[in-house]
């Protein structure tokens, strides 16, 4: 019934909408029309503006390659051989040489004087004078206060250049802080023999004359606060409309002038253009703009013409439209509004027109799928009216707006006597089935005529939004009489069925434990047999190594006497050779002592002689016997003295190596006297080592005799936890059988139970 009736309102309202029709298309056309011409005049607006830009971003290419040719390479060929003949200047090299920084500044000054600069091949505005490292040493009195060395980049290539590569001239195009474009070029100074460097920094602009007519337009170069540092213009003579101040100017990239006289627009076109320096930086900003009028105009004209052949269009095709539309459209759609009112009615053998396949057909296959769903739902309904489930349809608001025969049957009325609680289900059942979120659900619930199986499901339209929630029941008091006593039934089976699992497990858990008690007894019996194996074989082994250890204690003891007697005899030759150094000292002190007096008598003899020879010399000839006789007990007297005093020489040697000797003797002794004192301890320890052992080897013996004793037992206990093991087991798979004959009751129990609730 719901279907039906929104079936007639859409019906309706597509009839109503035919009388409107006519003024709609009417209406759209004329805005069909304003939409395009608007269109047209942005399309042309948007055009332009492309076409504007395009042409501006194509400048940006266009100024960097012009001035990368003539700046990059035409420039820097034209400077390098002025700059090259004034680094080899024969008063700046001695300059460099000589380090004199003074006399490098000069020379530096005087470059602004050369034959280039003066007629103005060369726009000098600064040179700077570096040693081989690229230290600043100088620069010249116009000081530009910066350099292209202050980049850390360019610093650290020029540092790095191999020596081949340092003698050759290199050209940097930068910008100074306040954004001037400058042409630095650096050259070694002195030619092949470098003995530093110099950077000639030069004003390249005016080798951009002519760019502007090249261009096409007004080409100018600016500095970081917006000043003219170069301008080339379109023409040679300046125009009127030119004399604006750049205020006035628009800087965006993609944005036209217009200047305005009493006759004619004039409209230029103006972009900002970032020239590189070849290294990844600015080197400068310029403006340039052209006079885009003409194309304005162009333009223009082509939107004209465009507007003009587009209403002439628009106008023959309304009236055409509008021809078609009464001809076949319209009758078309009567003859629709006709059929959609036989449907309204139930009809729906209802014979449609012949149309073809444009939208009118698509309008019929739409009607004819909306004919096929009034009747299903026409079917659908008569189903529902007599299916004996009792159906009832709740709007949103809570008013009750169908009922089938079996619902009316059941509750003695229709939906206009029954209102509210129809049911009795109480006010938390209509709270829930109030609430969308709860749908669907089903379940039984208990009311005074019985128990009632209720399902209650949400009925949406197309576009999912709630049209009402369906309420279906049936009375299954019987059926769930006859569950609620099977259910007690099976309950008490299932507790009985519990009552044997838990037992037959709670003696299947004690089985288990005595198994596992049993096994372990066995494990560590076993362990402990093997242990006790282990430990009298051990403890034989030990008997063994303690009589070899108390063998090897007698052989140590017989070693050690030996010993203390050796070094009793070493002791007493020690003090022997002692005493022996002792008296070799006392004689080679007598020794020295003789020394001394024959050099007392050498040097006593050597005067006699000298005495002897003056007196001779007294006596003239009679004294020259005398005087030989004198010379040669001078002679030998000096003899005498240089023997004794080697002698003393060696007698000193000879009484130091006898102290030292004394020294070791005595330091031998003391060693000795350590060693007897250490042998005799060892001797002492020895005789302890060997009673001790005596000791251990009775003790090994006492555990060897109780060990095989504890081995016996340990057997005997093994036997009894393999019999135990053997009750065990065979408990255990008593408890395993009673578990499951109880576990498999259980569970045919719950089955069965599982099947009373299906069923």
């Amino acid at each position: 019934m719901t279907g039906d009736k929104a079936a007639k309102t859409a019906i309706s309202g597509g009839a109503n909408s035919l009388l409107t029709l006519r003024r709609i298309l009417l209406v759209t056309g004329l805005l069909v029309s304003g939409a395009v011409t608007w269109m047209l005049l942005w399309t042309g607006d948007t055009y332009r503006n492309f076409a504007i830009e395009t042409l501006n971003n194509s400048v940006s290419g266009t100024v960097n390659f012009f001035v990368g040719s003539r700046i990059a390479t035409d420039y820097a060929a034209k400077i390098t051989p002025i700059a090259n003949e004034w680094s080899r200047l024969g008063s700046l090299v001695k300059s460099y040489q000589e380090n004199d920084q003074t006399r490098m500044k000069a020379e530096l000054d005087i470059l602004s004087n050369a034959r280039e600069v003066v007629q103005g091949d060369v726009h000098l505005i600064d040179a700077i004078s570096y040693d081989q490292e690229f230290n600043q040493l100088t620069r010249s009195e116009a000081d530009l206060g910066a350099s292209v060395t202050d980049n850390p980049d360019v610093k650290a290539y020029l540092t790095s250049r191999e020596k081949a590569e340092a003698r050759k001239p290199a050209s940097f195009m930068w910008a100074t802080p306040d954004g001037r474009p400058v042409f630095s070029l650096i050259l070694p100074v002195g030619g092949f023999r470098a003995v530093g460097f110099l950077e000639v920094i030069t004003d390249p602009l005016p080798q951009l004359d002519g760019i502007g007519k090249v261009l096409g337009g007004n080409f100018e170069i600016l500095d970081n606060s917006g000043a003219v540092l170069f301008e080339s213009l379109e023409n040679e003579t300046p125009r009127a409309e030119e004399t604006a101040t750049d205020s006035n100017k628009d800087t965006d990239n993609d944005t036209a002038d217009t200047t305005a006289n009493s006759d004619v627009a004039t409209y230029r076109a103006a972009v900002d253009v970032t020239i590189a320096d070849g290294r990844g930086g600015v080197w400068a900003t310029a403006r340039f703009d052209r006079d885009v009028s003409d194309f304005y105009a162009q333009t223009d004209n082509l939107r004209t013409l465009s507007i003009e052949i587009l209403v002439g269009v628009l106008l023959a095709g309304w009236i055409v439209g509008w021809i078609l539309l009464r001809s076949t459209v319209l009758r078309n759609l009567r003859a629709f509004a006709r059929a959609m009112t036989a449907i309204s009615k139930g009809d729906t053998n209802v014979a449609l027109p012949e149309v073809g396949n444009d939208e009118i057909g698509e309008m019929k296959k739409a009607l004819i799928a909306l004919r096929e769903s009034v009747r299903q739902a026409l079917i659908l309904q008569n189903m529902v009216e007599n299916t004996p489930t009792m159906t009832a349809m709740i709007l949103p608001d809570g008013k009750l707006s169908y009922l089938n025969a079996s619902a009316q049957t059941y509750l003695g009325g229709d939906t206009s006597s029954i209102t509210g609680d129809f049911l009795d289900l109480g006010a938390e059942f209509q709270r829930k089935l109030g609430d969308p979120s709860n749908l669907p659900f089903s379940e039984v619930i208990q009311t005074d005529r019985g128990y009632l199986d209720i399902l209650a499901a949400p009925v949406h339209d197309k576009d999912n939004v709630l049209l009402g929630t369906m309420l279906a029941w049936n009375d299954v008091s019987e059926r769930e009489e006859s569950r609620i006593a099977v259910t007690e039934m099976m309950a008490e089976v299932a507790r009985v069925a519990q009552s044997v699992t838990e037992q037959s497990e709670g003696l299947l858990k004690l089985a288990s434990e005595l198994t596992s008690q049993s096994e372990n007894t066995i494990q560590q019996s076993g362990s402990a047999l093997d242990v006790s194996r282990e430990a009298a074989s051990n403890t034989r082994n030990v008997a063994t190594a303690v009589e070899e250890l108390s063998s090897s204690i007698a052989e140590i003891n017989r070693q050690a006497t030996e010993a203390s007697d050796v070094t009793g005899r070493a002791r007493e030759e020690a003090e022997e050779s002692q005493r022996n150094i002792v008296s070799l000292e006392k004689a080679s002190s007598e020794i020295g002592s003789i020394i001394d007096l024959i050099n007392d008598i050498a040097h006593r003899t050597k005067l006699l002689s000298l005495n002897a020879t003056i007196e001779a010399e007294r006596a003239g000839e009679l004294g020259k016997g005398f005087a030989v006789v004198a010379n040669e007990v001078k002679s030998l007297a000096d003899q005498t003295a240089n023997a004794t005093g080697q002698i003393g020489d060696l007698t000193a040697a000879i009484q130091q190596e006898v102290q030292k000797a004394a020294h070791s003797i005595s330091t031998v002794g003391e060693v000795i006297h350590q060693v007897n004192d250490i042998q005799s301890t060892i001797t002492h320890s020895v005789d302890e080592q060997r009673r001790a052992t005596g000791e251990i080897s009775e003790n090994v013996q006492r555990i060897a005799d109780g060990a095989g004793s504890m081995d016996e037992l340990i057997t005997l206990v093994n036997d009894g936890a393999q019999g135990t093991g053997r009750n065990a087991h065979d408990l255990n798979t008593a408890s395993h059988k009673l578990s499951e004959v109880a576990h498999n009751l259980s569970e045919k129990m719950r089955a069965f139970s599982e099947r009373m609730k299906l069923t």
